[in-house]
């Protein structure tokens, strides 16, 4: 599963629906892929705010002990997305 974060991420309706797909995938033990967005322009954050938006629940069960993929702009926008293909299970063709 890709767990895409960023400011909107976790809020409202989407948020809870949202929060209700990564328990289940939590529970059919998948592996989940976090790529955390940081270009300001596609909603990017610091990584602190999934601390007061992501349900509570979800963090004490250990969501945010694996690293998340950091997204980035600009020139690293390309190897961002690379670590992130390779996150997911990408290989070199």
């Amino acid at each position: 599963m890709l767990l895409y974060l960023n400011q909107n991420t976790w809020l409202e309706d989407d948020g809870e629906r949202l929060a209700e797909q990564v328990k289940q995938a939590r529970e059919d033990k998948l592996k989940i892929v976090m790529a955390h967005e940081n270009d300001a322009v596609r909603n990017g954050c610091i990584f602190g705010h999934f601390f007061e938006v992501t349900p509570r629940d979800l963090i004490n069960d250990g969501l945010y002990n694996d690293l998340a993929v950091g997204c980035h702009s600009g020139p690293h926008r390309k190897v961002s997305i690379a670590l992130l293909a390779n996150a997911l299970g990408a290989t070199k063709q």
